[in-house]
């Protein structure tokens, strides 16, 4: 298998939540060889905002590289809309059986800020396979 291509583009390298999470999936990848397989498979793009911090990022994955960018690009697959501690707290939730565990107590943290729309995710009917392979790449749990 190539080594994940993992590219924060020339506009985002002063953006402290882009390579904050550029950085999280190479360690991740390196320290859990496993999680390149899901990253092998996932294809889309995601937009993370932090209304709070004023910040937001997009990322291109196609098929083992990703690009980040500042600022939403285009129309992403998913948009995740959430405070920057929730967003940077996606990536405590546990992992079981390749999916995220919602029995755990992260799971039914995360749940409840669906649910209460602390954390919105646009696009989620249409593309939860996204989502469930970027909250694997970015668990550390």
């Amino acid at each position: 298998m190539t080594q994940p291509s993992i590219i924060v583009d020339e506009t985002a390298q002063e953006h402290g939540l882009a390579m904050m999470l550029a950085d999280l999936l190479r360690q991740n990848m390196e320290q859990h060889p496993e999680k390149n397989k899901a990253f092998s498979w996932l294809r889309g793009s995601v937009a993370i905002s932090a209304p709070d911090a004023e910040v937001a990022l997009t990322m291109f994955f196609n098929r083992g590289s990703c690009v980040v960018f500042d600022g939403v690009v285009g129309k992403p697959d998913l948009h995740v809309k959430a405070n920057s501690d929730d967003i940077l707290g996606l990536s405590n939730i546990p992992i079981k059986f390749g999916l995220p565990d919602m029995l755990s107590g992260q799971g039914q943290d995360l749940v409840k800020k669906l649910l209460t729309r602390k954390i919105k995710i646009e696009g989620l009917p249409f593309h939860p396979i996204t989502l469930m392979l970027l909250t694997n790449l970015l668990s550390v749990a």
